[in-house]
C-alpha cells in the first residue's frame, strides 16, 4: 500500500518531468529552456485538471445514488491531489495521504458501480428513484 501511495501520480507525469528536467539542464539557449519549462508546466496542469475533474465528478455524486461519504471522499481527495501535486517536494511523506486516499476512493466508487450493475440492486435503485420522483 505504501508503494501505491508513493507512486500515486501517473508514471507518465513523473517520467515526463524527469525527461524534461534532464533536457532543460542540457539546453544551451534560453529559448530551449523556456520550451522545456513550458512543457513541464503543461504536464503538471494536466495532472491538476484530472484532479479537478475528480472533484466535479464527486460533486455530481452528491445528488445521485452514491453514498454521500464516497462523494465527500472524492471531493477531499481531488482537492488534496491539487495541493499535493503543487507542493509535492515540500510535503515529503505527507504526500502519501493523497496517495492512499486516491485508490480508496476509486475502490469505493468501483464497488458501488459494480453493485449498481447487479440486477437486484438495480431494481432497488429504480424503485428508490421512482419513489423520489413521485414525492
Amino acid at each position: 500500500m505504501i508503494a501505491l501511495a508513493y507512486n500515486s501520480s501517473p508514471p507518465s507525469l513523473n517520467g515526463g518531468l524527469v525527461y524534461l528536467s534532464d533536457h532543460y539542464v542540457a539546453a544551451t539557449t534560453a529559448a530551449q529552456r523556456a520550451a522545456f519549462a513550458t512543457a513541464a508546466e503543461s504536464l503538471i496542469a494536466v495532472s491538476n485538471a484530472v484532479n479537478a475533474a475528480g472533484i466535479l465528478t464527486a460533486i455530481s455524486m452528491l445528488k445521485g445514488v452514491f453514498h454521500k461519504g464516497v462523494a465527500y471522499l472524492g471531493i477531499v481527495t481531488g482537492a488534496l491531489g491539487i495541493v499535493s501535486e503543487a507542493f509535492r517536494d515540500i510535503l515529503g511523506p505527507g504526500y502519501y495521504v493523497y496517495g492512499l486516499l486516491l485508490p480508496i476512493w476509486f475502490l469505493a466508487v468501483g464497488w458501488k458501480l459494480s453493485r449498481l450493475g447487479s440486477s437486484s440492486s438495480h431494481s432497488r435503485m429504480a424503485k428508490k428513484l421512482e419513489d423520489r420522483a413521485a414525492s
